[in-house]
C-alpha cells in the first residue's frame, strides 16, 4: 500500500509502536480479497522494533507488511519501505498490483 503517516504513538519501553496510516492507494492485498478503501481510510499498523522502520509523521511511504495472527496489520523491521513518489513509482505499482499472483 501507499500511505501519508497520520500519527505515531508511543508508549512505555517494552510495549509496541503504533502509526496510523492514511491509506493513498491498495495495490496488491495477497489473497485477502480487500476492495480499494474509501478515499482517507486509514489503517493502525503495529511497529514491533522502535527504530526501523523509521517513519516520520507527515511523510509519505509505499508500505509492504504483514498481518497478523488476530488480522491486526504488522510492520515488522524487515519489511519493505521506501518514501512515495507518485510520478516515478504510480506507473509501476499499478500494474504490479493487476498482475495475478503465481502462488494461485
Amino acid at each position: 500500500l501507499s500511505g501519508t503517516v497520520k500519527s505515531l504513538s508511543r508508549g512505555a519501553p517494552q510495549e509496541p509502536l503504533w502509526a496510523v496510516v492514511s491509506i493513498l492507494h491498495l495495490y496488491k492485498s495477497g489473497g485477502l480479497g480487500v476492495p480499494q478503501p474509501p478515499k482517507g481510510a486509514t489503517l493502525r499498523l503495529q511497529l514491533r522494533c522502535r527504530g526501523c522502520p523509521a517513519l516520520k509523521k507527515g511523510s509519505s511511504y509505499v508500505l509492504m507488511g504483514r498481518v497478523g495472527e488476530d488480522g491486526g496489520a504488522l510492520l515488522p523491521p524487515e519489511s519493505f519501505v521506501v518514501p512515495f513518489r507518485p510520478q516515478q513509482q504510480q506507473q509501476v505499482l499499478g500494474n504490479l498490483g493487476k498482475r495475478p499472483c503465481p502462488g494461485k
